[in-house]
């Protein structure tokens, strides 16, 4: 059978496409670079044409998905807001984020598939990551160790997280509740 999609205008982005598609139905893992180029409309070497490899398409799709947890963080985050508001803001983002793209997620925080190092657009992105939180606890008043609030806020929210994808601790229903209570927590109110 002869593929209509053959040569294709945007191969990068459409390689793209098809592995975040592909990426929550199969796993990283046991994602393919040929799984991802048939998935496409593309030939079995199209992606070695924009990827070295299978962990260089990872670390785009790392990249991409640190970049959308900034900028949802961010958003979330309402400058005008009290401080321990805009903490919980950030919180319930990234907590729904996590629960919307479970593997995406556990991708992006997993150094067996990808070593950020080794790419330094997704390490940026990961950084940024970091610093759009960090914008946040500059705010709080009380905040004396602010790095040390900033490691806090991050991992209570991730290990909450990972929980809820992970053996199901709770359901969207209870995340803008505990995200509140998290916010409560590290900022003393």
């Amino acid at each position: 059978m002869r593929r209509a999609t053959y040569h294709h205008g945007d191969a990068r982005n459409a390689i793209l496409r098809s592995a975040r598609r592909l990426l929550e139905r199969t796993g990283a893992a046991t994602l393919s670079l040929r799984q991802v180029a048939e998935a496409a409309g593309l030939s079995r070497q199209a992606p070695y044409n924009h990827f070295a490899s299978k962990e260089a398409l990872l670390a785009e799709l790392v990249r991409d998905g640190f970049v959308r947890l900034a900028a949802d963080i961010r958003a979330a985050a309402d400058p005008k807001a009290a401080a321990e508001r805009q903490l919980a803001a950030a919180g319930e983002a990234y907590i729904t984020f996590a629960l919307s793209e479970p593997t995406l997620f556990r991708l992006m925080f997993s150094r067996e598939l990808v070593e950020l190092r080794k790419y330094p657009s997704a390490s940026k992105a990961a950084d940024d990551t970091l610093q759009a939180l960090a914008e946040i606890v500059r705010r709080i008043d009380k905040a004396d160790d602010r790095k040390g609030l900033v490691l806090a806020s991050w991992s209570i929210v991730h290990g909450y997280a990972v929980l809820c994808i992970e053996v199901g601790l709770e359901g969207r229903r209870s995340v803008r509740q505990r995200a509140a209570q998290f916010a409560g927590l590290l900022t003393g109110r």
